[in-house]
């Protein structure tokens, strides 16, 4: 059959749309797959709440992606590189967000827990008056108020005394600050040092344990050195150390709020710093526990030799 030019155009033209539309780069899977991720981690409110910077950085790669796979063709390794990016990102927002409702759920049960335990202080409280009050109507005479008073410093007694048979290598002593703790700077650093001795983790432990029952408690961390190096070097490091133990405190789930941390340097020696003996004695740290629902009183200035 005899074609006329027209008919060979036209047909060239169809021959030329099909191989285009065979050729034409199409999204690979790991495209699809970061997409489908942005979609999912941006239709996820907790995602949006909890961690917008990944998910913007997300879309952003996601973006890179498609860019790529128009400029260079899906299959280029930049828009697989970062589809890939996009993916993981996405992954992680999901993931960050997840661990972020679960520490509110954690936080919502901790609170319910405090509720708790003010409620039963609060009903000892009531108890511990209505048995006042009989005490008083039973006898108005100075002896019973001398041996409430009398109990009281033995319950405090007592419990400087528990404490201290709870925990081991530690002094407790109870003063009018609160009952003050004294771990030998020896047994939680190197010499010169202020990262902890792995054998300090179990008196932090122990201490982080008590703070855990008695969630009403604050403390006050101070570090202390010997007189050996400058003054500026040695105050620096009674923070770092007192600073290392503060964190590691409260790495075991006591609150930050309740926890400070203070350094005194050479200050406040506890012995002459005129032999290896006395020194060790300097170098140490003090944990005050303040007492009930109360702020921990600060140092008084030390004295001038």
């Amino acid at each position: 059959m005899k074609r006329t030019l027209p008919g060979y155009l036209a047909i060239a033209a169809s021959a030329a749309l099909f191989i285009g539309c065979q050729t034409a780069p199409k999204d690979e899977g790991i495209i699809v797959e970061a997409r489908d991720a942005v979609s999912r981690a941006e239709s996820d409110p907790d995602i949006s709440k909890y961690a917008p910077t990944e998910l913007t950085r997300a879309r952003q790669f996601l973006t890179n992606a498609e860019g790529a796979a128009k400029s260079k063709g899906a299959r280029s390794p930049d828009a697989a590189h970062y589809a890939y990016l996009a993916t993981q990102t996405a992954r992680i927002a999901e993931q960050r967000a997840h661990e972020q409702v679960a520490m509110a759920h954690i936080k919502a049960g901790e609170t319910e827990r405090q509720k708790i335990l003010v409620s039963a202080r609060e009903n000892e409280t009531q108890r511990a008056q209505a048995d006042a009050q009989q005490a008083r109507a039973e006898s108005q005479n100075a002896r019973a108020e001398t041996q409430s008073a009398q109990a009281q410093a033995a319950q405090a007694q007592a419990e400087a005394q528990r404490l201290a048979a709870q925990l081991e290598n530690v002094q407790a002593t109870q003063t009018d600050r609160g009952m003050v703790l004294t771990l030998g700077g020896d047994v939680l650093f190197d010499s010169g040092r202020a990262s902890l001795k792995p054998g300090a983790q179990r008196s932090i432990e122990q201490i982080a344990s008590f703070l855990e029952e008695h969630p009403d408690r604050r403390v006050q961390i101070e570090g202390f050195t010997d007189d050996q190096g400058t003054d500026d070097y040695n105050l620096e490091l009674s923070q770092k150390r007192a600073d290392a133990v503060a964190m590691a405190i409260i790495q075991r789930g006591i609150e930050a709020q309740r926890v400070q941390a203070t350094g005194y340097g050479e200050q406040y020696p506890k012995a002459s710093n005129n032999s290896a003996g006395s020194r060790q004695l300097n170098r140490r740290v003090e944990i005050v526990v303040g007492k009930d629902n109360q702020a921990i009183p600060a140092r008084q200035p030390p004295v001038a030799p």
